[in-house]
């Protein structure tokens, strides 16, 4: 006798109403096929249990809500990084721009500095960057409740302090480099557009051995002894001018924007030594507290450091890639709210940054004029 192969007996599960009369009349009287056809029932009735699922009904919103929230949370347990205590004190409107790229070049501009009066000997150019390179930092690793004092600080004629401008033509004036416009806007950025400008800047740093020992002291932690060639060296640091363009901070008074996109732009800075060379500063003070051993091997492991500028990338909350676009190299920083591109050409910083993909901020960096 021949009996009904296993998709006859599926199917009678399945769809009982589309057996032949031939077939039916086989199934009524064949104990056989009964017990393989309860077989393949019960296995498939699991299989439906197993893929049964709640029903998901996402919300993007409420998602993104949660995630800025828990940032609220984390950037409350933990005390606020310089540069943001320093945007909060002089511009509380900018906050929302110290976004990982942006963050990165306003302290390519802050750390500039440095009095040239009164500096003597000879300078010599220990850093002036002409390409980048992403390094790891991880956050928990780096003590942000250290201070230590390595000598005096100077600022020729202050320190530099950022303002918003109303227009680009302004914006294009008190900083001298031009308003750059992306070839095409992708969905969900659009203007009015925010400016603000932060000035050149020159400032010095004297080391002083005695100051550091006095502040270490008090920290409680032990730094290694200042070296004799670093010791009442002097480090000119000149950066500046940077201008920055935003999308999407206008909102509700009072209400805290994130902007969709940002363009940002800053001469390279430059740092020059009485003294110390660029080894000497690199071996000394990657040697101090306070900077994680991953980090200081990342950093050594540069083949030229005094042309290279590392970006601070955070373990576990960014990735970066490297592109090569029309012999100009990008560095893509990527992160779960939005993405990056960070480059240097022409003497230059270049970055933008904002709630998009990728792929679209590698496109709108490509395609500035």
């Amino acid at each position: 006798m021949r009996h009904l192969n296993d998709g006859t007996l599926r199917r009678i599960y399945d769809e009982p109403l589309a057996m032949t009369a031939a077939d039916q009349a086989h199934f009524d009287g064949c104990v056989e096929c009964k017990a393989r056809f309860n077989g393949i029932a019960d296995e498939a009735r699991t299989t439906a249990t197993l893929l049964s699922v709640p029903a998901f009904d996402p919300n993007p919103g409420a998602a993104l809500a949660s995630v800025r929230a828990r940032i609220k949370r984390d950037e409350a347990a933990r005390p606020s990084r310089w540069y943001q205590r320093w945007i909060d004190r002089n511009t509380p409107r900018l906050r929302p721009m110290a976004t990982p790229a942006v963050a990165v070049l306003l302290a390519a501009v802050l750390i500039s500095g440095v009095a040239v009066t009164g500096v003597a000997g000879q300078l010599v150019r220990v850093f002036q960057p002409r390409q980048i390179v992403a390094v790891q930092v991880s956050p928990s690793g780096v003590p942000s409740n250290l201070r230590l004092d390595y000598g005096q600080v100077k600022w020729l004629p202050e320190a530099p302090n950022p303002q918003q401008v109303a227009d680009p033509v302004t914006a294009h004036a008190l900083s001298g480099l031009p308003v750059l416009m992306p070839g095409s806007l992708p969905t969900g950025v659009s203007g009015p557009v925010s400016y603000a400008v932060v000035p050149h800047a020159t400032g010095s740093l004297t080391f002083d051995a005695a100051r550091l020992s006095a502040s270490a002291a008090k920290a409680g932690v032990r730094v290694k002894p200042m070296p004799a060639a670093i010791n009442g060296s002097t480090l000119v640091v000149s950066g500046g001018p940077a201008l920055l363009e935003a999308w999407g901070l206008s909102g509700a008074q009072g209400q805290t924007q994130f902007p969709t996109l940002v363009i940002a732009q800053t001469r390279v800075p430059t740092v020059d030594s009485t003294g110390a060379t660029t080894a000497q500063l690199e071996d000394y003070l990657l040697s101090q507290p306070g900077v994680p051993p991953d980090l200081a091997a990342q950093v050594k492991a540069i083949k030229d450091p005094s042309t290279t500028l590392p970006i601070p990338i955070p373990k576990g909350f960014a990735t970066t890639e490297n592109k090569v676009v029309n012999g100009v190299q990008y560095l893509v920083i990527k992160t779960a709210l939005g993405a990056g591109v960070v480059w240097i050409k022409n003497g230059v910083i270049y970055a933008v940054g904002g709630q998009l993909t990728s792929d679209q901020v590698l496109a709108i960096a490509t395609s500035l004029h």
